[in-house]
């Protein structure tokens, strides 16, 4: 540079030194600066920093916090409509696990007990028909299993095989039992089919005597059918045939009901559970208290993973329905 150039930029550097802004608002850039760069650097720090999302979160979602355009997680979102600070929304069951106990035995005011020790309420199938006779329960102890939230629903007035009958026979077995419960107080509204036996008709008298759903015995995956579905789907395929996995028994194993349970956690829906008797070598129909003890207590840790156990009426979500006028005999 010439010395006479040298003579010129002078006086702009002295306008330059005289307009220089103060030392506080030059920090304010080089911190403005520094926190731009900070999310590049390191991803969900914005997040930490005001309280929102960072740029890389919605990439990071899982099941149960799935990302939104904005970059908003359910869970986190969730958690603000809950009103809390940093909760977490409860995760969505993986599975609904219903226990079911049918034939109103006079164990099962004990096996009622049993599940309310573990927190968990069952579906008790009854025929009015039977109740108060030998091995069956008493009106009092269906009262008790009542009191105590568990559902109470219908299993024909005397346990016949519905395909046997004519079409009026059915009505009466399914609709005279349904008016006997609601008459005692109940609101049934599910059945389930003696024997799991079921055609066409009986599943239009369930109808029509005003059950709003009704379960099978069987068509969930076992060792005979391993092609067919781990749990029923939600909303059920035919709610009036809801599938399960078959009854257990005397040579049911603990690991085949646990297995059952993980199958239904793959994929989810409603894994219905069909028990009868609770008792020690006491028929084909039954299972031992500690086999059923083992396994609830297994299955309450399962709620850490999503599952959860409900009665079948909750679970399929079945509404109350009076008895219509016409499913008179």
């Amino acid at each position: 540079m010439t010395p006479s150039a040298a003579r010129r930029a002078v006086p702009a550097d002295k306008t330059a030194r005289r307009t220089r802004p103060p030392a506080t608002a030059v920090l304010a850039v080089l911190l403005t600066a520094f926190l731009t760069a900070l999310p590049v650097a390191f991803p969900g720090a914005a997040a930490r920093a005001d309280g929102r999302e960072g740029p890389g979160a919605a990439g990071h979602r899982t099941a149960g916090g799935i990302g939104t355009a904005g970059g908003i997680g359910a869970e986190a979102a969730g958690g603000r409509a809950a009103g809390t600070a940093g909760g977490r929304a409860p995760k969505r069951a993986k599975a609904i696990v219903s226990l079911t106990f049918d034939d109103g035995d006079a164990t099962h005011p004990a096996v009622a007990r049993m599940l309310e020790r573990h927190g968990m309420r069952g579906t008790f199938y009854v025929n009015t028909g039977t109740v108060g006779h030998e091995r069956k329960l008493t009106r009092r102890g269906l009262a008790a299993i009542a009191r105590a939230g568990h559902e109470i629903g219908g299993h024909t007035l005397t346990h016949l095989r519905l395909p046997d009958l004519t079409v009026a026979e059915q009505r009466a077995q399914i609709c005279d039992d349904r008016r006997k419960l609601v008459s005692w107080g109940y609101r049934p509204v599910t059945l389930a089919y003696p024997f799991g036996s079921v055609d066409a008709r009986a599943e239009a008298a369930a109808r029509r005597c005003g059950y709003d759903a009704a379960r099978d015995v069987g068509g969930l995956r076992e060792f005979s059918c391993p092609a067919c579905p781990a749990a029923e789907s939600l909303p059920p395929r035919d709610r009036h045939a809801i599938r399960t996995a078959g009854s257990a028994g005397p040579d049911t194993p603990l690991r085949r009901l646990k297995q059952q349970v993980f199958d239904a956690e793959k994929i989810g829906g409603v894994l219905p559970l069909v028990f009868h008797r609770v008792c020690e070598d006491c028929g084909d129909y039954s299972v031992s208290p500690k086999l059923l003890e083992d396994f609830l207590g297994w299955l309450a840790t399962r709620k850490s993973h999503g599952t959860v156990v409900r009665p079948l009426g909750e679970a399929v979500g079945a509404r109350y329905r009076p008895l219509p006028p016409s499913a008179a005999r």
